[in-house]
């Protein structure tokens, strides 16, 4: 514990060498006035204060706590020479004693040192500060309203004495007294600036978040640099109060600091869009542009897409950089958007054919690829032949593969992948061996796949469970899926869950997750029915149970949930169904955002 303590109080040594620096060259001009003046004795103060400023912080780095603390009140006692007083080297050294006797345990011995330093100089912040710090870390609590009311009467109108006294008092947890002394503030300074953010802080320990919310938009004004603060602060809200936090921020006028702390908030509130919406309506500046890419680059973090776009694209409009653009079409892909990134990419901005290329191309093929238009794909690659070299247009090869998918020509997606890396791709010579229904080279080569998506997981748990080699139909029916034809896919699942034996609840569950609810439901029914031992059953119970509960039938639900923890107690599903019971029952509180 002392150890954390020496951490937090202890000040960079850069600060330690500048302040010995400084005084080197202090003393060195000192002593050249001394010796134009006819031989007179040359002061010696400060090269031996230096001197022992440096011993002191070597004895503190070393853990000789005792030899510093002797090096240190000698630099104190040099520093508080009558006519000669050093104020930055007094603050140095009583820093350097709170330091040392709080890692001795002996925090109280600070105290008279403090007050004999705040008699000779009634005004000084460090030792004020040190004194009350000491005061109320050890209870002394009336002691410390004395030297806190002593500091306000020299402080004038100084908010410094309000501001350490209330932050002391919150650090205990002791909201109540700290609010006493922030409202005497009030009263005798005047409500506002400078004290907006222990306001602000006492708000939030009184669970007061609006008035929490309004001093921090205050504080923000004259001190940006409690965004950070005001964020941690207010993030603890609670959801109900979340709306008179947001009010509060949104008010006019549009301020960007108010709005960027909102904009964190609701991220980590987990809204995303709202969080776009605040940062969008603020004046657009260069301040702002800033803040727009912060924010883009944290909704992609968050996987949050289509905010990403917006964003990003706010920032394309404002700056027009190529790097915006390729981020908002890489965004808007990624979102499913496909339409929305192909139009992005045709958008002018600033490069060389080559540079746009190599940025824009790519996502222009995979857009076009997942609109199924491979041979307006295969063109514009074509046609940029020449800005391409030989690394750029191998790239291209994945996003053409899936083009020629998209709409049904698997001849050409083979012909695609020969002559490129793709061939020793695992995944994608899996996937194209599935389609064409050679399991036998799917199984070999999809289960070695990099990625764990969950077509591949779906892929290969039907594989696992037929031992046929060759079977075409299987390959259609995921041919379909790569269409996005859900409709065909999940009637030529059912389709061949007749003649695959036991892999027959795998399919029928495959179609039922592409299924419409009432479709789905007869084949949750079947499989429950048919297959009561099959890994699908519990699957088809959870999933069965909850469309029963999305659809208002309770009684049905539970009685589909409670089969599940009696039949399937050891199932990885059983959880999630003891859950929805408990949150049936009310006995789990719903999940707010």
């Amino acid at each position: 514990m002392a150890r954390r303590r020496r951490k937090v109080l202890k000040l960079p040594r850069v600060i330690f060498a500048l302040s010995i620096g400084a005084l080197s060259i202090a003393s060195t001009t000192a002593q050249a006035q001394s010796g134009s003046q006819g031989g007179a004795r040359p002061p010696a103060t400060r090269v031996d204060s230096a001197d022992a400023l440096g011993t002191a912080l070597d004895a503190e780095d070393k853990g000789d706590m005792k030899k510093a603390a002797l090096a240190y009140r000698e630099v104190l006692q040099r520093a508080l020479i009558p006519g000669n007083s050093d104020g930055d080297k007094v603050a140095l050294s009583l820093l350097g004693l709170e330091r040392v006797w709080a890692e001795l345990g002996m925090r109280d011995s600070i105290i008279p040192v403090a007050q004999r330093v705040v008699q000779l100089r009634p005004t000084d912040p460090v030792a004020r500060s040190i004194q009350l710090r000491a005061l109320v870390s050890i209870g002394r609590d009336d002691e410390a309203r004395i030297a806190f009311t002593s500091w306000r009467r020299a402080a004038g109108n100084d908010g410094a004495p309000f501001r350490e006294y209330a932050r002391l008092l919150l650090q205990q947890g002791r909201a109540q007294a700290a609010d006493s002394v922030l409202g005497e503030a009030g009263r005798l300074l005047g409500s506002g600036g400078a004290l907006s953010g222990e306001v602000a802080q006492l708000h939030v320990a009184l669970g007061r978040w609006n008035a929490a919310a309004v001093a921090f938009r205050d504080a923000l004004r004259d001190e940006p640099y409690l965004e950070t603060a005001a964020m941690f602060a207010l993030n603890r809200a609670p959801a109900p109060t979340r709306d008179s936090i947001r009010t509060v921020l949104l008010a006019d006028p549009a301020l960007l600091a108010p709005r960027r702390l909102l904009s964190a908030l609701e991220l980590a509130w987990g809204e995303p869009r709202r969080a776009w919406f605040a940062l969008a309506s603020v004046k657009a500046d260069d301040s702002t542009s800033a803040a727009w890419r912060a924010f883009g680059e944290r909704a992609e973090l968050a996987q949050s897409w289509l905010v990403a776009r917006d964003a990003w694209t706010a920032v394309f409009e404002k700056r027009g950089d190529l790097e915006a653009q390729q981020r908002a079409a890489q965004a808007a892909l990624n979102a499913g958007d496909a339409a929305g990134a192909l139009q992005l990419t045709s958008r002018k901005s600033p490069g060389t054919d080559v540079v746009r290329a190599r940025a824009l191309l790519p996502i222009e093929i995979a857009a076009l690829g997942e609109l199924g238009r491979a041979a307006e794909a295969q063109q514009r690659i074509e046609a940029s032949g020449k800005l391409l070299d030989e690394t750029a247009r191998s790239a291209m090869a994945r996003p053409l593969v899936g083009a020629y998918l998209r709409a049904g020509d698997l001849a050409r997606a083979k012909e695609t992948v020969k002559g490129t890396d793709l061939e020793d791709d695992d995944e994608t010579a899996g996937w194209l061996a599935l389609y064409d229904g050679d399991l036998a080279t799917a199984r070999k080569r999809l289960v070695r796949a990099a990625t764990q998506r969950g077509e591949l997981v779906d892929a290969l748990g039907i594989l696992a469970r037929t031992r046929v080699d060759q079977l075409p139909g299987l390959g259609a029916a995921f041919l379909a899926l790569a269409r996005r034809d859900s409709a065909g896919a999940a009637a030529r699942f059912i389709a061949l869950s007749d003649s695959v034996g036991p892999a027959a609840p795998a399919l029928l569950s495959m179609a039922a997750r592409l299924s419409p609810k009432a479709g789905a439901m007869t084949l949750w029914d079947r499989i429950i029915a048919t297959w009561p031992k099959s890994p699908e059953a519990a699957e088809a119970l959870l999933a069965s149970a909850r469309a029963l509960l999305a659809a208002g039938d309770k009684v049905g639900a539970t009685t589909r949930f409670e089969t599940l923890l009696v039949d399937y107690p050891t199932s990885a599903l059983a959880p999630q169904a003891r859950r929805e019971l408990e949150r049936m029952k009310g006995q789990v509180p719903p999940v707010t955002h």
